[in-house]
Order: C-alpha cells, then sequence, then structure tokens
C-alpha cells in the first residue's frame, strides 16, 4: 500500500564526522535534528577522503539510523574545478565525473538530485552552460549566508536561468558542520516520508523554503511586495539571533 503524501520538514546540506571537516557523528545529527523537528535529512558527505569501505560503513548507519520518523537520506558533495561544488541528495555511491556535465549526469544515473552548492558568482558564470541538466542551486546557505540573509541576487540568477529552464529549481541548505551553527533554515515537502518520495518532490519543485515566517517558493518568485516583506522580517530574525547570542 503506498504511503499517503504528508508535510515533511527536512535539512538540506547535512555533513556528519564522516566529512573530513565535520564534527558531529552520524548518530548525534538524527538525536538533535529529529528532537528540533525535522523528518529527514539530506547528507552530503565530502567526497574527498572517502573510500569504499568508510562509504560501505556510512550507509549502513544511515539505514539503521532512519526509522518511521526522522530519515537519512545519503548523498554527498563533489568538488568539480574552482569554487564549484555539486550536491548529489540520494545517491549512495562515490562519483568520479571528470567534468561538471559528466558528474551531473551520473548523479541523475544513480537516482539523485544535482544542486549547485553555495553559488558564487564566478561559479555562476561557468555552471550556466550545465544548467540545462541541473535539478537546481542553492539560493540561500546558512554557513555562507549568514544565516538569516538571503542574497537576493541568487533570487535573481535563479529567475534567469528559469527562463530557459523552467525545471530549475531554488534549494536551501544549511551546510552544517558544527553544532554551534544556526540550524534554523528547512524545507517543506508534500510527499509520502519515503526516500524515493522524498526525493522525487526535490527534483519536481515541490517544496517550499522555511524559516520562520519567511516561505519562499521552489521557483523563488516572490512579488514585489514579498521582497520588501522578506527583507523586513529577515532583518528581524536577525535582530534576534543577535539578541539571543548577545
Amino acid at each position: 500500500m503506498d504511503r499517503p503524501s504528508e508535510r515533511q520538514i527536512g535539512a538540506l546540506h547535512i555533513h556528519s564526522d564522516t566529512s573530513y571537516d565535520a564534527e558531529w557523528p552520524l548518530a548525534r545529527c538524527k538525536t538533535v535534528f529529529k528532537a528540533e523537528g525535522y523528518h529527514f535529512l539530506a547528507m552530503t558527505e565530502h567526497a574527498e577522503g572517502l573510500d569504499s569501505e568508510r562509504v560501505a560503513a556510512w550507509l549502513d548507519a544511515c539505514d539503521r539510523l532512519s526509522d518511521s520518523d526522522c530519515l537519512l537520506l545519503p548523498g554527498f558533495e563533489f568538488s568539480v574545478g574552482r569554487n564549484i561544488h555539486l550536491l548529489g541528495f540520494g545517491i549512495r555511491k562515490l562519483l568520479r565525473g571528470r567534468s561538471i556535465e559528466a558528474l551531473i549526469d551520473q548523479i541523475h544515473e544513480a537516482g539523485g538530485v544535482a544542486v549547485l552548492a553555495h553559488p558564487t558568482p564566478a561559479a555562476l558564470n561557468l555552471i550556466y552552460p550545465a544548467a540545462e541538466a541541473l535539478d537546481g542551486m542553492e539560493i540561500w546557505n546558512t554557513r555562507y549566508h549568514k544565516g538569516s540573509r538571503l542574497p537576493l541576487r541568487l533570487l535573481r540568477a535563479l529567475e534567469q536561468l528559469r527562463e530557459t529552464r523552467p525545471a530549475f529549481h531554488g534549494f536551501a541548505g544549511i551546510d552544517f558542520h558544527k553544532g554551534t551553527q544556526d540550524r534554523r533554515l528547512s524545507v517543506a515537502v508534500e510527499s509520502p516520508r519515503t526516500a524515493d518520495g522524498i526525493l522525487a518532490a526535490l527534483r519536481a519543485g515541490q517544496f517550499t523554503i522555511q524559516r520562520g515566517p519567511v516561505s519562499i517558493p521552489a521557483t523563488g518568485s516572490l512579488s514585489l511586495g514579498e521582497q520588501i516583506k522578506f527583507a523586513l522580517q529577515t532583518s528581524f530574525s536577525r535582530m534576534e539571533s543577535d539578541a539571543v547570542s548577545s
């Protein structure tokens, strides 16, 4: 029997200590994020430094720790040239594509979702030729974009890319490495609580980006009024965050 679709709250772009630069063991990631209301974590371990034996042990841990309340979806982050990082959500093996295009194809062949991570202006210029094959890019990354501040330039870049590729979507990632990071950025997905259902919804752009009262569709489409409201809300969120940290 098919599981019914319901609202799933997920955290994208999560690293455990399987990645060379992250602190928390996988089990702690699951425990803390689950307690904070997340239903799934899209893990994206750095591919660099991993071998087949470590990957096999990590995949086993992802499967073992997943339960009906919180799923750990395996995936990797790949470095492709200077300042270009690709996320492969939902893939269960290391890939060795020698070009951006080849790696995107391999992610899709492995059943994953291919997303450009924390794009810089230089990376955007390089990625435009490959955008036709990508599923989307991060338009909000709390590690790179100072928590509550979403760079509006990425919303405009998303709008431009979607003019020729309507299936290109805007994603949000916590890019989690350390326990001190802000974890209040999620995606809300309408799907069954299964790996296949969640990945299909992410691929199709059937989600919204959520941070407190702020909600942004995967299209990134905001009216002028919504943009003004968004700017006011994120400024207030930052003031709250600063007050808490002080």
